[in-house]
């Protein structure tokens, strides 16, 4: 009988607890480097580049087309700040989990804009279009979204602890 008055007990707080917290309204948290204005920068930058290459036909002619070439340029001076903000990061002796993404993400730009140019028929090119879209994404959301005790151990052992 005492197990049965204390499950009742512990699901009616439960249930109490569900209300008041699903009452509330869900902001989503940002990491406090993400307001910084070189950072907001490299966000905005990022979010501009996602909705030009979202919007781009995954049509090898589409490379020819006029803007194309500022396309590619923006790209790579996006990953030159990246490694900006890597060499920044590491500077400031913090965050070694973002540090050591925005490195690989530097990186990665550069390789998948390469795999955009040298694609040689439209089912590449579309997969490389995915690919740096799907990188772009993750160019904002690892700036914008706080770290964790647990993120960033894939990149201490890709690229070390420096």
């Amino acid at each position: 009988m005492k197990h049965a008055i204390f499950l009742a007990a512990l699901l009616g707080m439960s249930a109490v607890a569900g209300v008041s917290c699903a009452s509330l309204p869900e902001t989503p948290a940002t990491s406090a480097i993400s307001r910084e204005p070189f950072y907001a920068g490299l966000v905005t930058r990022a979010a501009q580049l996602k909705a030009q290459m979202d919007g781009f036909a995954p049509s090898l002619d589409a490379r020819a087309r006029p803007g194309f070439d500022a396309f590619v340029r923006d790209i790579r001076a996006l990953a030159e700040d990246d490694m900006k903000a890597h060499l920044d990061l590491k500077a400031r002796g913090t965050d070694s989990d973002l540090k050591c993404i925005l490195k690989g993400v530097s990186l990665d730009l550069n390789i998948k804009m390469d795999a955009i140019l040298a694609a040689k028929n439209e089912a590449e090119l579309a997969t490389a279009y995915q690919d740096m879209s799907l990188l772009l994404s993750d160019n904002i959301d690892v700036i914008v979204t706080p770290a964790t005790a647990e993120s960033g151990l894939d990149c201490i052992i890709e690229f070390g602890a420096g």
